[in-house]
């Protein structure tokens, strides 16, 4: 019941926010969490600022960066995990915020449809090797994955050019090893408009770390005290671009 339940945030960032949290971090409510990540976040954002939330799951950060941003910003919500997805929209709207947009898709580097495993709300992925190496760990994986769906694809740069949407302030990724491909597919919105990068590494560190390279953008860890270089398998990277 808890989970299916408007519950109110206690402490945190979302304090003073309601969530129904489905399959996600229940915990959430009462212990804050990635409060590094959290705080990197918001204050990368600015009233009036656009985030594109990439993996938005039920929309936590969404929520949270829609307050911030204020109804002159706009957040938009990409997640292809349908239950997921109505999460978000139920959520933007228990908060009675009217400036999120949810786009039920995943991103990645090409445009179409992609098969999409089902493996509970915060591991479900594109059925998708983006490097040799990723291919090797898929296939020495012993995982259960519930079912198997056809989800829509899209890469940014195609998605903005058809839409006329506002490009991103700051572009918020976490989903499950699909950074490296969604990375790919946002070659030409990171040029023209050079936006702040927050990204899950999911062993994906040294293909995600060489893209931003070429990319031209600096990068740090930050869930690690250390170089980005040396950062464990599923750290947070903050990017910006070099100065």
């Amino acid at each position: 019941m808890a989970r299916r339940t408007p519950l109110p945030v206690l402490r945190g960032s979302g304090r003073g926010l309601r969530f129904r949290f489905g399959e996600s971090n229940l915990s959430r409510a009462v212990r804050p969490a990635e409060v590094r990540v959290e705080n990197e976040l918001l204050g990368a954002l600015a009233p009036g600022d656009v985030l594109y939330d990439i993996g938005a799951n039920i929309g936590w950060y969404t929520v949270l960066a829609a307050r911030k941003v204020g109804p002159e910003g706009h957040v938009i919500a990409f997640e292809p995990g349908v239950e997921n997805a109505a999460h978000v929209v139920g959520n933007a709207a228990t908060n009675r915020l009217s400036n999120v947009t949810v786009v039920a898709a995943a991103v990645s580097d090409r445009d179409g449809w992609a098969s999409f495993l089902e493996n509970g709300s915060l591991q479900s992925r594109l059925d998708k090797a983006d490097d040799e190496a990723q291919a090797k760990r898929h296939a020495a994986r012993k995982h259960r994955f519930h079912r198997t769906l056809s989800v829509p694809v899209l890469t940014l740069d195609s998605w903005i050019a058809e839409t006329g949407q506002a490009p991103p302030s700051v572009i918020k990724v976490d989903i499950e090893g699909g950074e490296i491909g969604a990375l790919r597919g946002m070659e030409a919105t990171l040029a023209a408009a050079g936006p702040t990068l927050i990204i899950e590494l999911h062993a994906t560190r040294d293909a995600v770390l060489d893209l931003l390279d070429g990319f031209g953008y600096e990068h740090e860890a930050i869930d690690f005290d250390g170089p980005s270089r040396q950062a464990h398998w599923n750290a947070h990277v903050l990017a910006r671009p070099r100065r």
